[in-house]
């Protein structure tokens, strides 16, 4: 009886550890210039595009290379202007003023995963309009 309960859990055990290891080998994606755009009428020309990369993206923060967030982060920093490093919906957005006279700033942005090695990249630039 002893060996029998002994068997079983050493047999519990290895179906746990195989479990736990086919866990954590889940798939990852890249993502290779897919373009996102929106419409402001601070944007000289009313249209702004954002270029997206990513490498190693979890199926589970996919979400954040998609156009729906991508577009709230591009008019996020449309409307207030960003001219410091800062963190919109996950991404750290860091401005390099390219002009003055028409203000011209390119941004970068980047998302890091928390608990897996994603990372989605965006680049924009944004030529504000004027008028």
């Amino acid at each position: 009886m002893k060996r029998i309960s002994l068997f079983l859990t050493g047999a519990l055990a290895c179906v746990l550890f195989a479990a736990v290891g086919t866990a954590t080998a889940m798939p990852t994606e890249g993502i290779v210039n897919t373009s996102c755009s929106t419409s402001s009428n601070f944007v000289a020309g009313h249209k702004l595009t954002a270029t997206v990369t990513g490498k190693n993206v979890d199926p589970t923060q996919m979400k954040y290379a998609e156009c729906k967030i991508v577009k709230k982060v591009l008019n996020s920093v449309i409307k207030k202007e960003v001219e410091s490093p800062t963190v919109i919906e996950g991404f750290r957005i860091t401005p390099q003023m390219v002009k003055k006279a028409p203000l011209i700033v390119k941004y970068t942005g980047l998302f890091r995963g928390a608990d897996t090695a994603t990372e989605i990249r965006l680049k924009f630039k944004v030529t504000y309009n004027t008028d």
